[in-house]
């Protein structure tokens, strides 16, 4: 298998780095839908809970007993809800903190490795013109019509030189 170049390298760099963007954006985005996903159970959940109180409440409005039991089952279970909704934020903020981590490690590799390729792909550029140069000044040194640096060529005369050698 041939060996990819420093343009494939850098390329497949930035390709990695959009695709942590993505992958952040995607989590991002999945994390929401999971909390919003729970907070729309809970509240309906608790809307049930509301109705099933004050359908008991009306219906028996001068058991003390009954409507005192219904308000304290409610209220538990709406603290439990409460609760519940309290932690499912807890850990996503906590699964988000861990997977930004991760994210900014492989961004952080991803932009070592297109450096790395930028840099190898600039030192071959370099070296090639410092080749060029070489041959350059070997040319000029053999004789032919190119000149090295410090050699002087033969200077042209004007016109106005030309007319008086005329």
């Amino acid at each position: 298998m041939p060996q990819p170049s420093t343009a494939d390298k850098f390329f497949d760099a930035v390709d990695d780095a959009y695709a942590v963007f993505m992958d952040t954006l995607k989590a991002g985005s999945d994390r929401g839908y999971r909390v919003s996903r729970e907070l729309i159970e809970q509240t309906q959940k608790g809307q049930q809970e509301a109705l099933k109180l004050a359908h008991t409440i009306a219906t028996s409005p001068r058991d003390l007993g009954k409507t005192s039991g219904a308000v304290v089952e409610t209220l538990t279970k709406t603290q439990g809800r409460v609760l519940e909704v309290s932690r499912q934020w807890l850990d996503e903020a906590l699964d988000s903190q861990q997977e930004g981590r991760e994210a900014l490690r492989r961004l952080i590799d991803a932009n070592r490795q297109a450096g790395e390729a930028a840099i190898e792909a600039s030192r071959g550029l370099f070296g090639r013109a410092r080749e060029r140069a070489g041959r350059v000044t070997r040319r000029g040194q053999d004789g032919s019509s190119a000149k090295a640096e410090g050699e002087t060529r033969a200077r042209r005369k004007t016109q106005s030189e030309e007319e008086k050698t005329d």
